[in-house]
């Protein structure tokens, strides 16, 4: 009976290799159909047929096939820009293979996505400059006009998820100390230092004048942090894992503290919310409470989908397996949301807690098809963002202020540096002399600030007269730091005499180091496994997660073939139907 069932198992094995490429062609639609189904409205037909009721039959007869003749030529059109987005993906992705194979180092593949979104965005305009009967511009912009509520809903959890879901732990929490200092106290540095140098700038003439909280939350959303373009480059390029963990913790954590922080800041825009001492402290705390709440959701539900896996069988189906895990990963992020949470910061830490306790319940198939439907997902989602990116800059109602653009670019330098250096200073008190962040990594933390698409996003959901120019003004700062800092980083590393290539082989100094960090953490380490891996991991999972340290860099495995087969036979054993 196991024969033939093993033997069926085999025979059917196309049908689910092919699934998920079914599967995440159906995501991709949905999610391209979510970015221009906003802008149609369902309700309109309804409207029009009410309204023809006062009026004759004939008339009626005339309106509803108008109406069903508008309706298909829309559909047609949607169907032809949907096509042409695609278009616009597969031109990235072949562009990103190409930049890969010829290992070109003055554009990277975030920057080459964004071009492509510029071309086209530039040949609506100028078909719209050359025949403006067409109305092809404005057509583009309502079908194709960024939405912040589908950026925030659809676009980014998988991306966030993702960060999380793939975190090397061990080199994460060997530099939490320094991780935390930058995301927490550098984003509010950088935030208080731009928002308020950018409002003395504002008070000297020829610039748009701006309020003080216009700056300061210009501030919060221009000190989210995005460097996709040096984070790709250092995995190519194998540059040291501190200096890795450092950039990538700092944007990971940077990215949940900016929106909520830019959440926190934005009620100041209200004329009658003054700013005060007292507004401070109630604004600080509604920050704390936001964060904190957002972290318990998170870890809540990545505990329960670990009890979930623990005690089902789901793992003799690995696409249901991980189809259900997407499942919990993406209600971490919609429960805070409505909730009025935030579920940036939920879906990021439910990622990392189902990375340790879900990941080593799942079968071995399983794991490897979870992290394979997360990537693929996250580099998706992340290549429609910078295709609209490039688009936008054509799209949106752009206000140019020159000198705004240059003070903004240089304050948020400044600001930058004002973040990096000093907590740098602190960091390495802390720190064995081998293990300090040197001269040259502080100087790459510091121009590896990138800006990408929260940032843009973000400023699309300001409601404030000088709307126009804050857009304008943060989609050229993303240009510049994709295309100009991510096109120089290559280039900067050599300069700077950095490492590549580099196999992590920890030295003496650095094992005493992290096994340091350990102790400090020894009250979770003892609790984590006398008592939480017992509860949220399977027995046999645990024999081999056991063995491995809290802060291993390895991917914990929980099962090996022959574990999973006698699994799946004990499964059968006990449900022979």
């Amino acid at each position: 009976m196991r024969r033939d069932f093993a033997h069926l198992q085999k025979r059917q094995r196309w049908f689910y290799d092919i699934l998920p490429l079914i599967l995440l062609g159906l995501i991709q639609g949905y999610l391209l159909l979510g970015l221009v189904d906003h802008n149609s409205s369902p309700h309109q037909k309804r409207f029009l047929l009410e309204e023809t009721n006062t009026t004759s039959d004939t008339e009626t007869t005339e309106n509803i096939s108008q109406i069903e003749e508008e309706h298909e030529i829309a559909e047609t059109e949607r169907s032809l820009y949907l096509l042409l987005l695609t278009g616009l993906e597969f031109f990235a992705f072949a562009a990103a293979y190409f930049l890969k194979k010829t290992h070109f180092r003055y554009l990277q593949e975030a920057g080459a996505t964004i071009l492509f979104g510029c071309i086209l965005g530039a040949i609506t305009k100028l078909i719209n400059w050359a025949a403006p009967e067409l109305h092809l511009q404005k057509d583009i912009r309502t079908l194709m006009e960024p939405d912040p509520m589908v950026f925030f809903l659809f676009l980014l959890p998988p991306i966030i998820f993702e960060s999380g879901y793939s975190l090397k732990r061990k080199n994460f929490f060997q530099n939490l100390g320094a991780i935390i200092a930058y995301a927490f106290v550098g984003t509010a540095i950088a935030t208080v230092i731009t928002g308020l140098l950018l409002w003395l700038v504002s008070l000297t003439n020829g610039m748009v004048s701006l309020s003080f909280p216009e700056c300061l939350i210009f501030g919060a959303l221009i000190s989210a942090v995005d460097p996709v373009t040096v984070l790709a480059i250092f995995k190519e390029l194998k540059v040291d894992l501190d200096l890795y963990s450092n950039v990538f913790g700092e944007s990971v954590m940077n990215d949940a503290v900016a929106i909520v922080l830019y959440r926190t800041v934005k009620p100041f825009l209200d004329p009658s919310n003054h700013v005060t001492f007292g507004s401070i402290m109630i604004a600080v705390g509604q920050f704390c409470l936001i964060f904190a709440g957002s972290c318990i959701v998170g870890t809540i539900v990545a505990l329960l989908s670990a009890l979930w896996f623990k005690h089902t069988k789901f793992y003799n189906y690995p696409y249901l397996e991980t189809a259900v895990l997407l499942l919990f990963a993406y209600a971490s992020y919609l429960i805070p949301e409505g909730m009025s949470l935030s579920g940036i910061v939920s879906v990021l830490f439910c990622g990392m807690i189902m990375a340790h306790y879900t990941y080593p319940n799942l079968s071995d198939r399983s794991k490897d098809l979870s992290t394979n439907v997360a990537s693929i997902l996250a580099l998706m989602t992340e290549t429609i963002v910078f295709v609209y990116l490039g688009l936008s800059l054509f799209i949106i109602q752009a206000q140019f202020d020159p000198l705004f653009i240059v003070a903004s670019i240089i304050i948020i330098l400044l600001a930058r540096a004002a973040n990096i250096y000093p907590l740098t200073f602190l960091v390495n008190l802390s720190r064995p002399p081998n293990r300090r962040i040197t001269y040259k990594y502080q100087f790459f933390m510091w121009f590896a600030g990138l800006r990408g698409a929260i940032a843009f996003y973000l400023a699309l959901d300001i409601p404030t007269e000088n709307k126009a120019v804050i857009e304008t003004t943060t989609i050229l700062i993303v240009f510049f730091t994709v295309l100009i800092e991510g096109g120089m980083t290559v280039t900067l590393l050599e300069k700077l005499g950095i490492p590549t290539g580099v196999e992590f082989a920890p030295t003496i100094e650095e094992e005493a180091y992290g096994k340091a960090n350990v102790k400090v953490q020894s009250a979770f380490h003892g609790i984590d496994s006398k008592y939480l891996k017992r509860w949220f991991i399977r027995e046999n999972a645990r024999k081999k997660v056991n063995t491995e340290p809290v802060l291993d860099n390895v991917e914990m495995s929980a099962l090996n073939p022959h574990d999973e087969e006698e699994a799946r036979t004990v499964a059968l054993d006990e449900d022979p139907e």
